[in-house]
């Protein structure tokens, strides 16, 4: 089975049950999908997964929106979406497991800089690690 039908599937049985948060939730990924796909081409799981990592930024975005708004109800609510959106993402690696990549990474280039390191770092990790957590951690072994 594939990620696309397991999310699909899930909707079903959040739409049985009357989970409207979660029914929200997941027709949005599935039209996100559904549209990446009209210009793309069927997608891989690897490829659901970059569409799942982007909503969740989308919603971590406005989820700083919203607490520097004072908006507890929707603060509330994106953090349900992400902890729904996160279950379709492989296990994220600790800060430990990311530093001894990025050391890793560093110590095979010759002359490392941020930008080069951080994809390099990205591309290992793929979808294991959130990128805002791997720049700061090269910021930090670089300085």
């Amino acid at each position: 089975m594939t990620l696309k039908q397991t999310v699909a599937g899930q909707m079903k049985t959040a739409l049985k049950s009357g989970d409207q948060a979660s029914l929200t939730t997941l027709r949005l990924l599935l039209n996100d999908i559904h549209n990446f796909e009209i210009d793309h081409g069927e997608q891989t799981d690897v490829g659901v997964q970059q569409l799942v990592a982007r909503s969740i930024k989308q919603w971590k975005d406005a989820l700083t929106d919203y607490e520097k708004g004072g908006r507890a109800d929707l603060v509330k609510e994106a953090k349900d979406r992400i902890a729904l959106l996160e279950q379709f993402l492989p296990a994220q690696l600790s800060e430990d497991e990311i530093k001894k990549v990025v050391q890793e990474t560093i110590a095979g280039l010759q002359n490392p800089s941020a930008g080069p390191v951080i994809g390099q770092v990205m591309k290992k990790l793929a979808g294991q690690a959130d990128g805002g957590t791997v720049a700061r951690l090269v910021n930090e072994a670089l300085s």
